[in-house]
């Protein structure tokens, strides 16, 4: 079954087809993003996080293929980069894709750089008890974007998922797809889907999607090289219901995320921004979203 996918040649956003997003669990929207609004993009996160490394608000995880970087607070209390979550093409997508007004709860952030910290996983709660946890029952309106600033269509670092894997219905494994982002596409997932990121292709056959175990074993001269520096934007939203609550329990057991939150400070022009967007809020901990 090929991957939905959306071809966008202009600003104005056609409709999106749900129905597909529902069936295999992601999809990816083409060219959402044009040339010229990348690469000025490119340029402002890499600005960006030079200014907030001279302030230490820097962070990393390394691992044995190097550093993944990223700033401690999320895209909303970055000014240079807040109008990528509040982007009408963005929260026009996820809304149609989520069936309603979309819901942010702080979760977002901006990543540079590879570790090869590659591995099948899921994003949502109960993502270890598959088919029998309380996230398995019922629908599950929790997406999470990944909006890729360099190409993944031809070069290693993009993302492989697996199909169908968020809806319990469905036994055994189903074969991994490799995602074609190209710089500018948003790839949205549903939280139960399984996935993996890093993608390593390998030359010679680079669409064949290798476990992410192998990929981490393929030495240098065998990879399909990356484009330029990886860098992604992620955010996650959610229409409210129980599995919000549950996911928003969850995180606030995560210090990862309560110190994100807890450096995501902003005023209230923030807010009225966001909500005049067509964008719901809340506030995860009474430190988000504060001056």
């Amino acid at each position: 079954m090929p991957m939905a996918v959306l071809d966008l040649q202009s600003k104005s956003l056609p409709g999106l087809d749900p129905a597909a997003f529902h069936e295999r669990g992601y999809t990816l929207v083409r060219g959402l993003f044009e040339a010229e609004e990348v690469e000025r993009l490119r340029s402002r996160v890499t600005e960006t996080f030079a200014e907030m490394e001279q302030q230490g608000r820097v962070g990393g995880d390394s691992a044995t293929e190097g550093t993944i970087k990223g700033m401690d607070g999320d895209l909303l209390s970055i000014p240079s980069l807040r109008d990528v979550l509040l982007d009408p093409r963005i929260l026009k997508t996820v809304g149609e894709l989520l069936g309603g007004a979309p819901v942010y709860f702080g979760d977002s952030s901006v990543r540079i750089g590879v570790n090869g910290m590659r591995a099948w996983h899921r994003d949502n709660v109960d993502r270890r008890k598959w088919r029998w946890g309380p996230d398995w029952h019922g629908s599950y309106p929790l997406l999470r974007c990944g909006l890729y600033l360099q190409d993944h269509s031809r070069h290693s670092g993009g993302l492989a998922l697996r199909p169908r894997s968020h809806d319990a219905k469905y036994l055994l494994p189903t074969l991994p797809k490799l995602v074609g982002s190209k710089a500018g596409d948003l790839v949205v997932w549903n939280l139960r889907t399984l996935h993996s990121g890093e993608v390593v292709r390998m030359r010679g056959l680079p669409t064949l999607p290798l476990s992410p175990r192998l990929q981490s074993r393929l030495p240098t001269r065998m990879r399909v090289p990356y484009e330029k520096e990886r860098i992604v934007l992620f955010m996650g939203f959610a229409l409210p219901d129980r599995h919000l609550d549950n996911y928003l329990a969850y995180l606030k057991t995560r210090d990862y995320m309560r110190g994100s939150w807890s450096h995501s400070r902003f005023g209230p022009e923030v807010w009225e921004q966001a909500e005049k967007a067509g964008l719901r809020m809340l506030r995860p901990l009474p430190a988000y979203g504060t001056p």
